[in-house]
Protein backbone atom coordinates (compact mmCIF):
# COMPACT_ATOMS: atom_id res chain seq x y z
CA UNK A 1 0.00 0.00 0.00
CA UNK A 2 1.48 3.36 -0.89
CA UNK A 3 2.31 5.97 1.70
CA UNK A 4 -0.32 8.49 0.63
CA UNK A 5 -3.10 5.90 0.58
CA UNK A 6 -2.23 4.97 4.18
CA UNK A 7 -2.54 8.63 5.16
CA UNK A 8 -6.03 8.87 3.77
CA UNK A 9 -7.09 5.50 5.20
CA UNK A 10 -6.13 6.73 8.67
CA UNK A 11 -8.21 9.85 8.00
CA UNK A 12 -5.49 12.28 9.03
CA UNK A 13 -6.19 15.95 8.56
CA UNK A 14 -5.35 17.30 5.10
CA UNK A 15 -2.69 19.62 6.58
CA UNK A 16 -0.64 16.65 7.82
CA UNK A 17 -0.94 14.90 4.45
CA UNK A 18 0.42 17.99 2.69
CA UNK A 19 3.40 18.16 5.07
CA UNK A 20 4.28 14.51 4.47
CA UNK A 21 4.06 14.97 0.69
CA UNK A 22 6.33 18.04 0.83
CA UNK A 23 8.92 16.09 2.82
CA UNK A 24 8.92 13.22 0.35
CA UNK A 25 9.33 15.43 -2.73
CA UNK A 26 12.13 17.61 -1.30
CA UNK A 27 14.54 14.91 -0.13
CA UNK A 28 18.19 15.26 -1.09
CA UNK A 29 18.98 13.23 -4.19
CA UNK A 30 21.82 12.90 -6.63
CA UNK A 31 21.04 12.01 -10.23
CA UNK A 32 24.12 10.56 -11.90
CA UNK A 33 24.27 9.67 -15.57
CA UNK A 34 27.21 7.58 -16.75
CA UNK A 35 27.87 6.24 -20.21
CA UNK A 36 24.79 3.96 -20.28
CA UNK A 37 23.55 3.84 -16.68
CA UNK A 38 21.57 6.53 -14.89
CA UNK A 39 20.66 6.28 -11.20
CA UNK A 40 19.25 8.35 -8.38
CA UNK A 41 21.33 8.03 -5.21
CA UNK A 42 21.48 9.69 -1.81
CA UNK A 43 24.32 12.23 -1.67
CA UNK A 44 26.85 11.65 1.10
CA UNK A 45 28.84 14.71 2.22
CA UNK A 46 32.59 14.16 2.01
CA UNK A 47 32.42 11.82 -0.99
CA UNK A 48 33.20 12.79 -4.57
CA UNK A 49 30.84 12.44 -7.50
CA UNK A 50 33.11 9.67 -8.81
CA UNK A 51 32.94 7.81 -5.47
CA UNK A 52 29.14 7.97 -5.57
CA UNK A 53 29.13 6.62 -9.14
CA UNK A 54 31.49 3.75 -8.30
CA UNK A 55 29.57 2.85 -5.10
CA UNK A 56 26.36 2.56 -7.10
CA UNK A 57 27.87 0.76 -10.11
CA UNK A 58 27.35 3.59 -12.58
CA UNK A 59 29.61 3.33 -15.64
CA UNK A 60 31.51 6.55 -14.99
CA UNK A 61 34.75 6.81 -16.94
CA UNK A 62 37.90 7.39 -14.92
CA UNK A 63 41.57 6.44 -14.85
CA UNK A 64 43.76 8.32 -12.36
CA UNK A 65 41.49 9.64 -9.55
CA UNK A 66 43.96 12.53 -9.06
CA UNK A 67 42.51 15.11 -11.44
CA UNK A 68 45.10 14.75 -14.19
CA UNK A 69 43.49 12.55 -16.86
CA UNK A 70 40.05 14.27 -16.93
CA UNK A 71 38.30 11.02 -17.93
CA UNK A 72 35.87 11.63 -15.05
CA UNK A 73 34.97 15.10 -16.35
CA UNK A 74 31.30 15.79 -15.79
CA UNK A 75 28.77 18.52 -16.23
CA UNK A 76 26.91 19.48 -13.08
CA UNK A 77 23.45 20.35 -14.34
CA UNK A 78 21.94 21.17 -10.95
CA UNK A 79 23.14 21.61 -7.38
CA UNK A 80 26.65 23.03 -7.86
CA UNK A 81 26.08 24.99 -4.64
CA UNK A 82 26.05 21.67 -2.73
CA UNK A 83 29.61 20.87 -3.88
CA UNK A 84 32.93 22.08 -2.49
CA UNK A 85 34.76 24.76 -4.48
CA UNK A 86 36.89 23.53 -7.43
CA UNK A 87 40.30 22.20 -6.44
CA UNK A 88 43.70 23.29 -7.71
CA UNK A 89 43.80 20.14 -9.89
CA UNK A 90 40.54 21.23 -11.54
CA UNK A 91 41.84 24.74 -12.16
CA UNK A 92 44.93 23.26 -13.82
CA UNK A 93 42.94 20.86 -16.02
CA UNK A 94 39.74 22.73 -16.92
CA UNK A 95 39.34 26.01 -18.81
CA UNK A 96 37.44 28.95 -17.25
CA UNK A 97 34.74 28.51 -19.93
CA UNK A 98 34.22 24.93 -18.79
CA UNK A 99 33.59 26.08 -15.22
CA UNK A 100 31.07 28.60 -16.60
CA UNK A 101 29.24 25.71 -18.31
CA UNK A 102 29.16 23.68 -15.07
CA UNK A 103 32.00 21.25 -15.78
CA UNK A 104 33.92 19.64 -12.92
CA UNK A 105 36.17 16.63 -12.46
CA UNK A 106 34.17 13.85 -10.82
CA UNK A 107 37.19 12.71 -8.79
CA UNK A 108 37.62 16.20 -7.33
CA UNK A 109 34.02 17.43 -6.92
CA UNK A 110 33.20 16.69 -3.27
CA UNK A 111 29.65 16.87 -1.89
CA UNK A 112 29.64 19.61 0.76
CA UNK A 113 26.05 19.30 1.98
CA UNK A 114 23.02 17.26 1.03
CA UNK A 115 20.80 18.68 -1.66
CA UNK A 116 19.46 18.00 -5.11
CA UNK A 117 22.42 17.39 -7.43
CA UNK A 118 22.41 16.28 -11.06
CA UNK A 119 25.57 15.42 -13.01
CA UNK A 120 26.48 13.50 -16.15
CA UNK A 121 29.82 12.06 -17.17
CA UNK A 122 31.00 13.97 -20.22
CA UNK A 123 34.56 13.23 -21.27
CA UNK A 124 36.43 15.03 -24.01
CA UNK A 125 36.50 11.93 -26.21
Amino acid sequence: MNRFRMLFDKKKPAQEAIQVEATVTHEATMKLKGNTIEKMVVPEPGKTILQHAKDHEIDWQHMCKRGTCARCRCQVLEGAEFLEEPTEAEHKRLDPEEFDEGFRLGCQAVVKTSGIISARNKTYF
